[in-house]
Parts: structure tokens; sequence; C-alpha cells
């Protein structure tokens, strides 16, 4: 495969990442004021306005998400695979890659509440809102013990079993 390949499917791979996180965003609802969602969202406009496929931005999203994936997936392997199998690929590698930043948005999360909580830094807000709005459903089942807040644990346990699950099911597709 020639250099020029090469990038291109990075291309569409960072393409893919862009959309996995809007998604992540319009699924946690953030804060849209966030000067880092605002500008992911100014990008992504236009972008619905010409290729809106559905009413429901969300649909939209994982649409072009898988799409962009596949692409990249197809300009690397193209005649290796079936279309279908490359499909079935990128949706779950799109799933990974979203669990993947719930992951460390939550270690980021944790660190930053012992280091600097409260911060002003967008990029660090932006942290601390997903890690707060993913493990807001797990606190409500396991309180916080003596002060501790064990909810971190438990989401990253169970990222990592699913992560392993969906794994096995790529390693049993090609």
């Amino acid at each position: 495969m020639s250099t020029d390949m090469q990038i291109i499917g990075l291309l569409f791979s960072l393409v893919n990442y862009f959309f996995v996180f809007l998604l992540l965003f319009n699924l946690l609802k953030v804060d849209y004021f966030n000067p880092i969602v605002s500008i992911l969202l100014k990008i992504y406009t236009p972008i619905s306005r010409v290729l809106g496929l559905f009413p429901n931005q969300i649909i939209n999203i994982i649409i072009f998400a898988v799409i962009f994936k596949f692409i990249s997936l197809y300009i690397y392997f193209g005649t290796q695979f079936e279309i279908i199998s490359l499909i079935g690929v990128a949706i779950i590698q799109s799933i990974m890659i979203f669990l993947r930043i719930i992951f460390f948005a939550v270690i980021g999360g944790v660190i930053l509440s012992w280091v600097s909580p409260k911060n002003s830094n967008p990029f660090l807000q932006l942290i601390e809102e997903v890690s707060d709005k993913s493990l807001a459903p797990i606190r409500k089942y396991i309180p916080s013990a003596g002060g501790l807040d064990f909810s971190p644990l438990f989401i990253l346990i169970l990222i990592n079993l699913f992560e392993s699950f969906l794994t096995d099911i790529l390693r049993s597709m090609v």
C-alpha cells in the first residue's frame, strides 16, 4: 500500500474519532457552551445539513462514524476481507473507541478531582463533565463509603469487560 493511501486511511480514521466524540457529547448532553464542544458542533452543522440522512442527530452521527471507519478499513484491507465483515469491524471498533474515550475520561476525572478540582480550563472541564456524567448512573446504586467514591472502579471494570467481549467478537469475525 502506498504512503498516500495510508495517509488517506489515517484521515478517515481521524474523522471517525471526530464523530465518536460528537456522539459522546450528544449522548451525555455536555455543556454546549464549552469552546471545544462548540467548535466541533460548528464543524458538524454544515455536514449535517448537507448529508443529514435521518431527522435524529444521534443516528446520523452513528452512521457517519461507522461509514468513515469502514472507509478507512476498506482502504487498508479492501480486498482481503468481505465488505460485510469490514462493516461489522467498523461498528465494533467505533463502539470500542467510544468506550475507550469514556475509560480515559473517567481516569482523567479521578486524577483531576485529586489534583485540581473545578479548573477553568475548557479541556479539563470537559473531561470532568464527561467523567461525572458517565459515573452518574452507577453512583445511583453505589453510594460513596466514608467519603470514598468507588463508582470509577466499577465503571472501569465494566468497560474492560465489555471491551474484552467486543475483542472476542472481532477475533471471531476476522
